[in-house]
């Protein structure tokens, strides 16, 4: 009966292309989206759900006693052309590892070769923009991130501290110490305070939602859904997703719908730029991915001198190359100079939305979108395609002084006089402006920098 039901629903227990295992099997709960959860049970007191996420979440659970029930469930809701899923379990993957070749390990290189000091001059950030981080756990009492955490949210243990566990991710034998600093070097790298201590990220001022989604033991797909419910009931301007799944797969559609709200929903409906990293297991991304969601900048990962990393993923889903961020905050005030990846990577394009969206609050997520990828420059390395595309670098590595001067055009100075030689002086549009930039450098009256 169970074989006859997956078949008549065509329920995928495995990832496509896969065989089904131990590490990917259905769970007896049924994720329903599409209602809240006070709607749900008005509507179906007979089949009581809990949401997933916050209250007010439009992704609900419905747990059942067996798997088959829980299928027998799915056909009737189905019947009634209800959006529904199994839950599943899922392995998570952080996109990192801990013995990168870079050549420089020590000091905060990336701000240097990407130039924020010129983009701090201006602005540090907003505390109105909120920046989530769904990630492993995030120390909320560092000081370079406790004055600015809001709606901290574990969709892992389901409560309200997203702070490392002791244990967890360590090595054999390191007993109760804190061995997690994954998710909070994401999180510096973002938005580490401009305060004497520890490093500054890329966004200072701006505000952190830290959602720990990854911990050690089985995963679920519910666990996914409400840590992207959270960062949508709570406002995020930007949400980074520095993991991904073990084996190649389809992004899960329950998860997609979540991603797809939140880029319309939040702030007032110009939405979050949610973005992920490419992952780092040296392979073409096959299609449908996490990085394949539409509107989601998909992020490799390039070294101190502009070069792909050996490891980072690749295909036609690559938006930006960004450097991969080696020296970052980590637990229990402390510093760590081996961090890498994609995982890097990622966090660096999110803390350059994030200021961008601190200095223009009014643009829409796919406008921000936009501009990161229309100022970012492609590498003289590499002959990109007919339509500026690298399956390495995407259309470009991220350039922020590109980014300051298309929102701040430099001013032109109007001759002396008039005539035919004189250029009259007004204020391009964003979308214009790179256009004008290039035509102006291309004779030789603006220097690009």
């Amino acid at each position: 009966m169970l074989a006859l039901l997956i078949c008549t629903l065509g329920i995928s227990v495995a990832a496509p292309g896969l065989s089904p295992s131990k590490d990917d099997m259905l769970l007896p709960s049924v994720i329903v989206q599409g209602y809240t959860v006070q709607q749900w049970n008005k509507l179906h007191p007979d089949i009581p759900a809990h949401s997933l996420g916050p209250s007010q979440s439009k992704s609900l659970l419905i747990s059942q006693d067996s798997i088959s029930k829980g299928l027998e469930l799915l056909a009737r809701l189905h019947t009634m052309e209800i959006d529904a899923w199994m839950d599943r379990t899922v392995q998570h993957t952080q996109y990192n590892s801990d013995d990168f070749d870079d050549p420089n390990l020590t000091g905060q290189w990336y701000i240097d070769s990407l130039e924020m000091y010129t983009l701090w001059t201006h602005s540090l950030g907003d505390v109105n923009t909120r920046v989530a981080v769904i990630d492993s756990g995030i120390d909320i009492a560092h000081p370079d991130l406790s004055e600015k955490v809001v709606a901290p949210y574990d969709a892992f243990d389901d409560d309200d501290d997203p702070s490392p566990n002791p244990g967890e991710y360590c090595w054999e034998g390191a007993g109760s110490a804190i061995c997690d600093e994954h998710g909070t070097a994401v999180a510096g790298i973002s938005v580490a305070d401009a305060n004497d201590a520890g490093i500054v990220g890329l966004c200072p001022d701006c505000s952190l939602i830290p959602i720990k989604m990854l911990g050690e033991g089985n995963a679920t797909l519910s666990y996914d859904v409400a840590a992207m419910e959270h960062a949508l009931a709570n406002d995020a301007a930007v949400i980074n997703n520095s993991w991904g799944y073990v084996q190649p797969m389809e992004a899960p559609e329950a998860l997609v719908n979540v991603i797809e709200r939140a880029q319309v929903e939040t702030r007032d409906g110009k939405g979050a730029v949610v973005v992920f990293a490419a992952g780092n297991d040296n392979r073409e991304l096959i299609e449908n991915e996490l990085c394949g969601i539409d509107g989601v900048i998909c992020v490799s990962a390039v070294d101190s001198y502009g070069r792909p990393t050996a490891y980072t993923n690749y295909g036609n889903d690559v938006d930006l190359a960004a450097p991969s961020a080696t020296v970052s905050i980590a637990p229990n005030e402390t510093l760590t100079t081996n961090f890498g990846g994609t995982s890097a990577a990622a966090p660096v394009v999110s803390g350059l939305a994030a200021w961008v969206l601190s200095v223009e609050p009014d643009l829409t997520s796919t406008e921000v979108v936009d501009l990161l990828i229309s100022t970012s420059e492609q590498s003289p390395l590499i002959t990109p395609d007919e339509n500026g595309h690298h399956d390495k670098y995407g259309y470009g590595i991220i350039n922020p002084m590109n980014v300051y001067e298309s929102l701040y055009p430099p001013e032109i100075e109007e001759p002396a006089k008039g005539g035919c030689n004189a250029l009259a002086v007004f204020s391009p549009s964003v979308k214009f402006y790179p256009i004008l930039l290039g035509l102006l450098t291309l004779f030789g009256l603006v220097r690009r920098r």
